[in-house]
């Protein structure tokens, strides 16, 4: 090859080098103005960048449904027998991890862990360890109840928080909460 060749050749490839970081240039600036348009500051952005490392090295905990928190819906032959023969709470509460579930009665206050919903006669499962995240709504709930791998889009990891939901309404609960003084709740205890 001639001299001259070698030449042009390098500059070419000079060139291409020049190009390409104009190019990652470009695209760099274009992500962070994204970024800022979206209202993300740079402490959030850092955040984000944590949580993602975070994240590949264990992986975000998944939401373990019990069995027996869903309770059947029930046929019409079995409601007059079964209803004379069930205790049910004095006061049904909701409550965070750090509140014992079961049958609250007088002075013991434990959320309820047989919740059912008056709207749908449906059971309200319990998800402990979880938040629903605000835009979580009805048809969501109605296409993937009780479908946990498809509730889980919905639910953000919190240690101290027990997500509540049944087809048509959800709630979170980091702490003791009466149920009849939620806002539109329809749930009471289904009998323990």
């Amino acid at each position: 090859m001639p001299h001259g060749n070698k030449s042009e050749f390098d500059q070419t490839a000079f060139d291409i080098d020049d190009l390409l970081d104009e190019v990652e240039e470009s695209f760099s600036a274009t992500k962070k103005k994204d970024a800022c348009r979206d209202g993300a500051s740079s402490s959030s952005l850092k955040t984000d960048e944590l949580q993602d490392l975070l994240e590949e090295l264990e992986p975000p905990p998944q939401p373990i449904l019990d069995p027996s928190a869903i309770i059947p819906a029930r046929n019409a032959s079995s409601t007059s027998s079964s209803s004379s023969s069930t205790t049910r709470c004095s006061v049904a509460y909701l409550g965070g991890t750090a509140v014992m579930k079961g049958f609250s009665q007088g002075a013991t206050q434990r959320a309820c862990d047989r919740l059912r919903c008056l709207g749908c006669d449906l059971g309200v499962i319990i998800i402990d360890g979880f938040a629903w995240i605000p835009h979580t709504d009805y048809l969501f709930l109605r296409n993937n109840y009780p479908n946990m791998a498809r509730l889980r889009a919905c639910l953000d990891s919190r240690r101290d928080t027990r997500a509540y939901a049944c087809q048509c309404q959800y709630r979170s609960a980091s702490s003791l909460t009466k149920v009849g003084e939620e806002k539109g709740l329809k749930w009471t205890c289904g009998g323990h």
